[in-house]
C-alpha cells in the first residue's frame, strides 16, 4: 500500500493536466518553430492581399513582406497589357531590385500568378 501512496504523490508532483490531456510537468512542451517557406508569395489574410517572406542577406533575419491592395478591391490586371505598361512604368519596375521591397514582389506579381491563384501571367514583370 505504501508504494501505491509514493506513487500517487509522484504523479501530484510530476503530471498536470492540460486541456484535458495528463503531461509531464518537468518536461517543457515547446512547440517546435519552422522556418516558412521563402521567396514565395502566398495569399494573405492580414491587412494586405499577399505575403511573403524573405531572408536579408546582411542580418540572416526573416522578413515578413505584405503587398498589395490593402481593402480587396483591386485586382491584378495581369493579362491586360496597356494595364501592364502603365503599371511598371508607374512603379518603375525595371529598377526594383531589392527584394525586401514590397515593390519588388508586386512587379513580379506575374511570375507567381499559378500559386497565387490568378488567371494568366507568365515569367515577365508588369
Amino acid at each position: 500500500m505504501r508504494h501505491v501512496v509514493e506513487f500517487k504523490d509522484y504523479i501530484v508532483e510530476h503530471f498536470g493536466i492540460y486541456e484535458g490531456v495528463t503531461v509531464p510537468l518537468d518536461s517543457p512542451m515547446i512547440q517546435e518553430e519552422r522556418e516558412p517557406e521563402l521567396n514565395s508569395p502566398k495569399r494573405s489574410d492580414g491587412k494586405k492581399k499577399y505575403v511573403v517572406y524573405v531572408k536579408n542577406p546582411k542580418t540572416g533575419n526573416i522578413k515578413k513582406i505584405e503587398f498589395g491592395d490593402e481593402k480587396g478591391g483591386l485586382s491584378a490586371k495581369i493579362n491586360d497589357r496597356d494595364a501592364a505598361k502603365n503599371f511598371a512604368s508607374r512603379h518603375n519596375c525595371d529598377t526594383k531590385n531589392d527584394k525586401m521591397s514590397a515593390g519588388y514582389w508586386s512587379c513580379r506579381l506575374p511570375q507567381y500568378a499559378k500559386e497565387l491563384g490568378l488567371q494568366g501571367g507568365g515569367d515577365y514583370f508588369w
